[in-house]
């Protein structure tokens, strides 16, 4: 029993000191876990912007094809796996229509802004339009992307919010110039007079003052300017006018039937030899070239946007053609690169609060490629939310077609003279 109880005692210490080397040891290192994949900063699926076009009224047409080709662009980023940024959130679009009027225009993008909790607005067409609906948005700390709206002051008022894709109207006119100095570089042909021939509205006479800035600027001499009405049923009168002044170059500015007339008095005076660039006018209107035939022929004109450009700009318009039975326009080509703005800033400002999604437009910096068809290296934001580097195309009707021939970078073909 002695030694029975000595061996207990022994027992219990070794015991007690292994328990007491285990307590004191230090802790176990935990097993290790797999990393967890990164979350997003939150957590949505779908991120709501604002398409506002006029889809009814006067500019319907236009507005209709706008609407289409944005609503394209952002179906192209969802099915790209949508915002990655933000999990993969789909952008929705909630539509709004201006009617073409101004009034419904603000109350459309108050709607969008207060009661659909858009985080941005795409729009609108008309500048009319998107003047006031811009001043609502400014005051509504909303961001808001014009796809195209011309006029210079839409960029000009030191909003925060506002940021525009297309040239500013007077640009138009800055276009024409800088081609006429390349058609001398390229071409050799001597340019020293110009005349002016536009219609009296308020588009063409604000055109026709941009054209007598760039002209002075780049040192040419304007030798008259012809305005006319653009219901005038004869033009036959202010083309000899202009044939009289015996200028190198005609710069005009028109819509589709005094364009039709300005071009038969042309080939019937015999000033096929001399240069006509009209302003994105009624040069460019469907119908224009089938009513005049070969007449047509040599005519230049500004446009916003190709299917001939060679590249991106024809294969964008390619998958679009065979999806709605139509080309891309100049209007809606903006449209369309839009939607990929929104979609870039929004991967970018990986959230959906309007302040860093304005911050992320304002970084903006898009290279011409797949998504930016536009007529420029990149496209970016100044400090007045405008896209510095809008650019358009000079064309030219060659063999029944608006054939890009400027810039040469993004032309189709060479310029031809008779």
């Amino acid at each position: 029993m002695k030694d029975r109880g000595r061996f207990l005692f022994v027992l219990l210490a070794a015991f007690s000191v292994a328990t007491l080397a285990v307590s004191c040891a230090a802790p176990a290192a935990p097993t290790k876990e797999a990393s967890p994949t990164p979350k997003p900063a939150e957590e949505v699926t779908t991120i709501k912007v604002g398409a506002l076009h006029p889809v009814s009224g006067d500019s319907a047409a236009t507005g209709k094809a706008m609407r289409q080709a944005l609503t394209f662009a952002i179906d192209e980023v969802n099915a790209q796996g949508g915002i990655q940024s933000l999990g993969g959130a789909k952008i929705e679009l909630v539509y709004g229509d201006t009617q073409t009027k101004p009034d419904v225009g603000v109350s459309e993008v108050e709607r969008l802004i207060e009661q659909e909790g858009v985080v941005m607005v795409v729009g609108c067409y008309n500048s009319s339009v998107t003047k006031p609906t811009t001043q609502a948005a400014e005051r509504l700390k909303t961001p808001f992307l014009v796809d195209i709206a011309c006029a210079d002051e839409i960029t000009e008022r030191g909003f925060k919010w506002v940021f525009r894709i297309c040239p500013k109207s007077s640009w138009y006119a800055r276009d024409q110039v800088d081609f006429l100095k390349y058609l001398e570089e390229a071409t050799g042909y001597k340019i020293e007079k110009v005349a002016l021939l536009h219609e009296d509205t308020d588009w063409g006479m604000s055109v026709a003052d941009g054209q007598k800035k760039y002209l002075e600027e780049a040192g040419y001499e304007m030798v008259i300017d012809v305005a006319y009405p653009a219901s005038a049923a004869d033009l036959s009168t202010q083309v000899s006018k202009v044939k009289a002044a015996d200028p190198d170059v005609v710069l005009t500015c028109t819509y589709l039937n005094d364009a039709v007339l300005i071009a038969k008095e042309r080939e019937k005076q015999g000033l096929t030899h001399i240069p006509f660039v009209d302003a994105a006018g009624g040069t460019i209107v469907s119908g224009f070239i089938d009513r005049l035939g070969a007449t047509a022929e040599g005519l230049f004109s500004v446009l916003e946007f190709s299917k001939h450009a060679p590249g991106p700009p024809s294969e964008v318009n390619e998958r679009y053609h065979e999806k709605y039975g139509e080309d891309l326009t100049g209007n809606s080509a903006h449209s369309y690169v839009a939607g990929w703005v929104v979609a870039d800033a929004l991967e970018r400002a990986g959230s959906t609060d309007k302040e860093a999604i304005r911050d992320a437009l304002a970084k903006t910096h898009l290279e011409h490629g797949s998504h930016m068809i536009l007529p420029a290296k990149v496209l970016e934001f100044d400090e007045n939310g405008q896209n510095p580097n809008a650019r358009m195309y000079i064309v030219q009707v060659q063999n029944g077609e608006l054939m890009p021939v400027w810039p040469p970078d993004y032309a189709a073909t060479e310029v031809k003279l008779p």
